[in-house]
């Protein structure tokens, strides 16, 4: 007999004896399925799953079987076995392997984002759900041997089930091996795709990768706005510490550190998470041990942002900017340089909130010159490139009609001429052409996102564009400026200098590009008034405000959908009655449903892959200013 009808056998007896008693297997195993419902198994499997520990995961009935990370979603009924007990039992897998997904990094920001920006995920989403099936198993084996057995029990639906599986994991097999990640089912998607997709196992889900990222995203932004609160309700003064281990010992796995790695005595709070984790509880009121899990589980790591404090400063009473102390190039942290209030439209009420948002201009980290150089150095045939295209763009001509001397004849001025020769009127004496450089009175505003979703690619690709876009306009000589902006509700609104009007290309201007890191959120009105207002006190000919987003404008008090997409179309409308000219430039996929209405139809452009966003922005300044 065949390797796996000999195991095939044994898991039926297997299955058997967990559903009755010895003396009757073969007459039960016939009888008709009976059912266990979701009613039934809810309770339990709420209690079981935050046992298993990790982020709370609610249970919801739904006719798909997945998880989004924060919510498990069960079928409203299993009827698969001839037992309620074992269908129960078929309940509890299910919900195991659905949180193993979000305990074992299937779900990690970086593979969420890998997923989304550069697979075809209707393609590649089966393939890697096998696989990831697959490594799953091979982690719940290692730390819950108990459910493994049960696993492998209640796993396939026939013998033709289990065969096309012992194909996918000859394939897989590294999968098995200790340590291994979601990255490394990815690797493997191109050399299984062309093998017929074995049926899910009973306890297997579907994965909806998009579904995924949008509930990532709200939790990103609230997790890190939490954190930020918590470290700065510590006082650092009255902390004590104990040498001792951590209360949740997964957590310090997690991390791949020891107890012993730390200096409890030297290290700060603020600068050291892990720090918090051994203080006495008493001094962190506050804290929340499953926020810290929450954010291990989507970074698998504490980032480094999240560590920052905010300088939130004192409210200036009449509204004026403040004075900054010492030379602002030589700051490496904020300092604040004013505040500034703006209104903001409400389209429920159809009317403006006046003085509703508080924004302070703060001037940007700095950060490591290198990764200039190093933008320079991996697009250097495209920096080259650029140069010619702009340098070309110099020395364009533009052709001048009827002139008094010039290069050549203005034919149309001399047909024109001769009718009114004809009709006894004088000849004109303007019947020359002549070539002209064309002059450039421009000036124009990049408005980047902040926000905490770019964390990753996003924000890399961003600080990549602006490099390339700083080369670019030093060759045209025009004008420009850079800043950022995030924030956190109305009264916390925040955009970064990075580069003013009148500051060159320096070595500022570099260290601050290089410096840009995700914050907060995307409250896009009050930072358009801000930023527009500067741009109108230019003078220029052609005045351009460009945002580089990665999504919608949304904050953490109802600033989101309609909401803020109305607030952000009304900004817009207002700085373009002062002849300012508004484009967008976003990887947002979603971006049809809601830019036009926003920018209008031609003021926006959507970069479908990431790492195209450096070279497509360089080429649709060039477009946009010629």
């Amino acid at each position: 007999m065949s390797e796996h009808k000999t195991k095939n056998v044994l898991d039926n007896i297997l299955i058997k004896k967990s559903m009755c008693d010895n003396e009757v297997l073969n007459a039960d195993y016939l009888k008709p399925a009976v059912q266990c419902e979701f009613s039934e198994a809810s309770n339990f499997i709420r209690h079981f799953v935050r046992g298993l520990g990790g982020r709370e995961l609610q249970i919801i009935s739904d006719k798909q079987t997945f998880t989004d990370t924060e919510s498990l979603y069960l079928p409203a009924v299993y009827a698969i076995f001839p037992f309620a007990k074992t269908n129960f039992t078929l309940y509890k897998l299910t919900a195991a392997h659905l949180w193993a997904q979000t305990w074992y990094g299937t779900w990690c920001y970086e593979i969420v984002e890998k997923l989304i920006r550069h697979c075809s995920t209707d393609d590649v989403m089966p393939v890697f759900n096998r696989l990831e099936c697959i490594r799953l198993d091979a982690c719940m084996a290692r730390d819950f041997p108990g459910l493994a057995r049960e696993f492998e029990i209640f796993g396939y639906t026939n013998d033709y089930a289990f065969a096309q599986w012992s194909q996918w994991r000859e394939y897989g097999r590294t999968l098995i091996e200790s340590g291994t990640t979601a990255e490394d089912s990815i690797r493997l998607i191109d050399q299984v795709k062309q093998l017929p997709l074995p049926p899910l196992k009973n306890y297997q889900g579907e994965m909806f990768v998009n579904q995924v990222h949008k509930v990532m995203i709200e939790r990103i932004e609230r997790d890190k706005s939490e954190l930020t609160r918590m470290i700065q309700s510590i006082d650092v003064n009255e902390m004590k510490f104990k040498k001792s281990n951590f209360r949740d010992a997964s957590l310090t796995r997690r991390l791949g550190l020891k107890n012993s790695d730390y200096d409890y005595e030297n290290q700060k709070p603020e600068a050291n998470i892990q720090l918090m984790m051994g203080a006495e509880m008493d001094t962190l009121s506050n804290f929340r041990p499953e926020l810290i899990s929450s954010i291990l589980q989507d970074f698998d790591g504490i980032p480094e942002e999240y560590l920052q404090l905010m300088d939130l400063g004192n409210d200036n009473k009449d509204l004026s900017p403040t004075a900054t102390t010492g030379n602002d190039r030589q700051q490496s942290e904020p300092k604040i340089s004013g505040i500034f209030r703006y209104r903001e439209w409400d389209y429920r009420v159809q009317q403006f909130h006046e003085n509703f948002c508080s924004l302070r201009e703060l001037p940007a980290t700095l950060g490591d010159e290198s990764f200039v150089d190093e933008t320079l150095k991996k697009y250097l045939h495209l920096v080259n490139s650029l140069k010619r295209t702009f340098e070309g763009v110099l020395l364009e001509s533009q052709l001048q009609r009827r002139q008094s001397d010039g290069d050549d004849l203005d034919l149309d001025a001399i047909i024109k001429a001769y009718a009114e020769v004809a009709n006894g009127q004088e000849m004109s004496e303007y019947l020359y052409t002549r070539y002209r450089n064309q002059s450039r009175n421009i000036a124009v505003m990049f408005m980047v996102d902040m926000s905490g979703s770019t964390v990753g690619w996003v924000n890399k690709a961003e600080k990549e564009s602006l490099v390339l876009l700083c080369e670019a306009l030093e060759i045209l000589g025009d004008r420009y400026a850079i800043f950022g902006f995030s924030g956190r509700s109305n009264q916390g609104c925040e955009v970064y200098r990075i580069k003013t009007f009148d500051q060159p290309y320096d070595l500022c201007v570099r260290q601050r590009i290089s410096g840009i890191k995700p914050k907060s959120f995307t409250r896009m009105g009050a930072a358009i008034r801000h930023l527009g207002s500067q741009l109108q006190l230019t003078l220029a000919h052609t005045k351009l405000l460009i945002t580089l987003s990665d999504g919608r404008p949304e904050d953490c008090d109802g600033y989101k959908g309609q909401y803020g997409i109305e607030d952000t179309r009304h900004a817009l409308r207002e700085i373009q009655k002062t002849d300012i000219q508004a484009f967008c430039i976003t990887i947002d996929k979603e971006a049809q449903e809601y830019l036009p209405y926003m920018y209008g139809a031609a003021n926006y452009t959507v970069i479908d892959e990431v790492d195209k966003l450096p070279q497509k922005v360089t080429e649709i300044y060039r477009r946009l200013t010629t």
